[in-house]
């Protein structure tokens, strides 16, 4: 169906000279319900969390084990040297016979020999 403009704008004006205009709450009404709205769901929020972190202490109290000072052990740093180990994530390029470059040094062949002065 096509309205022209003319007639398109000549039944708004008609609607609007005669009160006929479309229900609506004032503005003021509309943004008070929503700041209502959005604090009841703030405070339930709230309250959710508040509570979901007072479970959560709870149960991490009642589960954490308690040690006394005589649980604890002194680690030596040779033990501790020798339990971990770290490799480079660029390792993985590295040729799988690796050696140490200040104790072996690789043999490198000379194509030519010499000559008398050099």
């Amino acid at each position: 169906m096509n309205i022209s403009d003319d007639r398109l704008s000549a039944e708004l004006m008609r609607k609007l000279a005669s009160g006929d205009a479309p229900d609506h709450p004032p503005f003021g009404q509309v943004m008070l319900a929503a700041e209502h709205r959005i604090a009841v769901q703030r405070q339930r929020y709230r309250v959710l969390s508040a509570a979901a972190v007072l479970i959560a202490a709870v149960v991490i109290g009642a589960t954490a084990p308690t040690q006394s000072t005589s649980d604890y052990k002194y680690i030596e740093v040779a033990e501790l040297m020798e339990s971990t180990s770290w490799m480079a994530p660029s390792d993985v390029l590295l040729p799988d016979r690796q050696f140490d470059l200040y104790q072996d040094l690789p043999v490198l062949i000379e194509l030519s020999e010499p000559d008398g002065g050099a």
